[in-house]
């Protein structure tokens, strides 16, 4: 069967984060295979307040650069990753007028819910799509982006050009879960249209140290408070010094020194963002990673690496998160009911382990490496080229 020639799409985040990885081992992935991959990529580090005026909602030059390329290098199908806000969603809109299929991974919730959290005052929130399709007026009357109300107008009128464009009915989607899924399909998109196909992670399921050779535990991701790092820290004050939690990551220059200043805990260490090399071997040496999310998260890509590198997690039974530990444990025991029971799982960890409580299958882990995920991204990519760009075209 012949490689395809395709365009991959993204906007790089002005701190890093796991789409910017994914879009990245996508690439990696599809040109080892013999695939033509072209990139067209911008990064919001050079985002401007004018560019949420005037580029976010359509940038002229990325609708002039992605049809110059349609028309020269003829690819078979577009993949977008993220579009926000140098980028845009002009992107579609040249690939709808040049009639090439486009798929986009959907890896939060944007499309649906300003912040792309499905998330308000720190709790899950779904008022803007509550009547089964989308209507922002919540977000508006709440300022949920940032809360700001200025903000708030101006990052909608991304959104609703987006529709205006007709994104939901002309493009495909790929959701990174089931659950991500149905919140897309039961908001309006049509079924057919949203294919699942989860991140995959190039560590070896054979990484890591032995678990007797493992100390202190880790937490590995954006500093954020969504990501329920507060709760953690909270947490931490009630277990032993010796357990010692490692955090690994970086957020906001503010909200960093916040959390030192509140959590003065001898038994914590702040890394700050390490490279992926570095991350993946404090991961593989801990005894289990924490997992706290307080929103349903896209697809929490240090969950599959910690199993990878032979690391438990233990994490909350919320959310994708959630769902994605239970089904590499095949059980909902390891999970907590709530965050409130970590320290009482710290404190008990050694012999929790010792009694299998963390054991797990490594065949569970199969459906996130390489091989079986470029076979899922083919199907999906050969599907959409099959089906033609849009119903009305």
């Amino acid at each position: 069967m012949d490689n395809l020639r395709i365009l991959l799409v993204h906007n790089y985040y002005k701190i890093p984060g796991g789409e910017d990885s994914v879009f990245d081992n996508e690439c990696r992935l599809l040109k080892s295979m013999g695939n033509e991959v072209i990139e067209y990529t911008r990064h919001n580090r050079d985002l401007k307040i004018h560019d949420l005026l005037f580029t976010a909602p359509f940038s002229k030059r990325t609708y002039r650069d992605v049809r110059e390329i349609l028309r020269d290098r003829k690819p078979d199908i577009v993949h977008v990753h993220n579009d926000r806000y140098l980028i845009s969603p002009s992107v579609f809109q040249a690939s709808f007028d040049e009639g090439i299929p486009v798929v986009q991974t959907i890896h939060n919730f944007r499309l649906l819910c300003i912040n792309a959290m499905l998330t308000r005052n720190g709790r899950p929130c779904s008022e803007c799509r509550d009547h089964g399709s989308y209507d922002p007026a919540p977000a508006v009357r709440y300022a949920c982006f940032r809360n700001n109300p200025f903000l708030t107008r101006l990052v909608l009128r991304v959104n609703k050009r987006a529709y205006l464009s007709g994104i939901p009915e002309k493009a495909f989607f790929i959701a990174l879960t089931d659950f991500n899924k149905d919140i897309y399909t039961r908001t309006g998109f049509k079924s057919d249209r949203v294919f699942v196909k989860p991140n995959f992670t190039y560590a070896s399921a054979r990484s890591g140290e032995k678990m007797e050779n493992k100390k202190d535990f880790i937490f590995l991701g954006r500093l954020d408070p969504l990501k329920g790092i507060e709760d953690i820290l909270n947490e931490w004050k009630q277990v032993p010094e010796n357990a010692v939690l490692n955090i690994a990551g970086e957020g906001e220059k503010e909200y960093t020194e916040y959390l030192k200043k509140r959590f003065p805990l001898k038994n914590v260490r702040f890394l700050g963002g390490l490279d992926h090399d570095t991350a993946m071997e404090k991961l593989g040496s801990a005894k289990a990673m924490i997992f706290g999310s307080i929103w349903y998260e896209g697809f929490p890509m240090t969950i599959i690496e910690s199993f990878m590198n032979r690391t438990p997690v233990i994490g909350k039974n919320f959310g994708n998160g959630g769902d994605i530990i239970k089904k590499i444990y095949g059980s909902e025991k390891p999970l907590l009911r709530d965050i409130s029971e970590l320290h009482k799982r710290i404190v008990s960890f050694d012999e929790d382990r010792a009694s299998g409580l963390y054991d797990y299958d490594p065949d569970a882990l199969n459906d996130y490496t390489p091989d079986r995920n470029y076979e899922l991204l083919i199907k999906i990519y050969r599907e959409c080229i099959g089906k033609g760009q849009s119903p009305d075209r």
